[in-house]
């Protein structure tokens, strides 16, 4: 009697590296032929939501209250658009605080490491593109908020071609150990590193070139174990050259035929090979190093479709945008990489300093009582 023959869809790791670059091309063809402002940001949110460690779809609920959330968020970053313009002090305060506690509160166990980012999107990127003129940062929400309603159909429609079950949610991030005391200063890493980004995008006039350069800080910030966030800093540095290199390979094959299916095709076989570098046989599903690609894809995101999409996917020879755009990104990325190397040398050196004077300060031991044998002699 034959063994039966096992399919490769039947496989794991296959079936969630077809399941992740059917999403993810569905995403794209939707966003590029619909193109509402800022469409490509379907795309970016899908990424990290089909590379997950769970390989199964959202439920309904959990992806109606993350779409609640999304849109709350955005709604409170146009809000704070208005003390960012006229009482900017209060405004960058509110900023801060909105963001020290929600990592504080990611810290302790609280929420889940997918609402920090949520955060981040909302109370930051909002008002920082709509610092010059109020009218881009609703737009820009408007956008945003239009991908949010997109997002979830997108994964259900992968996840209907590909079952893979249903999860409710996602649990909360895990408690660091530790004081309160420990919890806030981690809390405070991810405010320091991502608010000068805040004010250096505040002050620009193209925000989009520092698009990419601020979402895989924000990434990356969002973990607030020290250990993982160092080496998260690595695979940052490295998800820029990857991004960079694969946007600029596959806007020269764009010129091959330039057209909206050749470049959902090109998106396609693109996010495959990332997807046979994301996805393994650990735990998870997931290689020790996705970080790296998965990141990499959306800079390749971010890179390639602001442009393709104003250029209608001609390929046409890029112009100092696209060169200063993937510079950019090499130079925010080297920021944040050494700010958060920078960051944790201070604090394991405040820290050592301060155990060394405790030591120094600690009173002599009593001498011992002499017996009283001793005493009589």
């Amino acid at each position: 009697m034959s063994a039966p023959t096992v399919r490769a869809l039947d496989i794991p790791r296959a079936r969630r590296i077809a399941r992740f670059t059917l999403g993810v091309t569905l995403a794209t063809a939707y966003s590029s032929y619909i193109n509402w402002p800022f469409s490509f940001m379907l795309v970016a949110l899908v990424i990290p939501l089909l590379a997950l460690p769970v390989p199964a779809a959202p439920s309904l609920r959990f992806g109606l209250w993350t779409v609640t959330k999304l849109l709350a968020f955005t709604g409170l970053g146009v809000v704070l658009m208005l003390p960012l313009h006229s009482y900017q002090l209060f405004g960058f305060a509110a900023v801060a605080l909105i963001l020290f506690v929600t990592f504080y509160l990611q810290a302790d166990g609280r929420i889940a490491s997918l609402n920090a980012i949520f955060v981040i999107v909302g109370v930051t990127l909002v008002p920082a593109f709509g610092q010059d003129s109020m009218d881009t940062g609703v737009e820009f929400a408007k956008g945003f908020s239009q991908s949010a309603l997109a997002l979830f159909p997108v994964i259900w429609a992968a996840f209907a071609v590909l079952p893979g079950g249903v999860f409710p949610g996602l649990p909360n991030a895990p408690r660091v150990e530790g004081t309160p005391a420990d919890r806030g200063i981690l809390a405070l890493r991810p405010v320091l590193v991502l608010l000068p980004l805040f004010v250096y995008m505040l002050s620009s006039e193209n925000n989009i070139r520092y698009l990419i350069g601020y979402y895989q800080p924000a990434m990356i910030a969002q973990h607030a174990s020290r250990a993982t966030a160092r080496k998260l800093t690595a695979d940052l540095f490295l998800a820029t050259l990857i991004g960079a290199a694969g946007g600029l390979a596959m806007w020269w094959l764009m010129k091959l035929w330039p057209s909206w299916f050749w470049f959902v095709l090109m998106m396609a076989l693109f996010t495959l090979f990332y997807a046979t570098r994301i996805f393994g046989d650990g735990p998870g599903g997931l290689k020790p190093d996705y970080y790296r690609w998965s990141y990499g894809l959306s800079t390749l995101v971010f890179i390639v479709f602001p442009d393709a999409l104003t250029q209608g996917f001609t390929g046409d020879d890029p112009n100092m945008k696209f060169y200063q755009r993937t510079l950019d990104y090499a130079l925010v990325t080297s920021y944040s990489v050494f700010a958060v190397l920078w960051f944790d040398a201070i604090v394991e050196r405040l820290r050592s300093r301060h155990g060394r004077r405790a030591t120094t300060r600690m009173p002599d031991a009593p001498p011992l009582a002499r017996p009283a044998e001793a005493r009589n002699q």
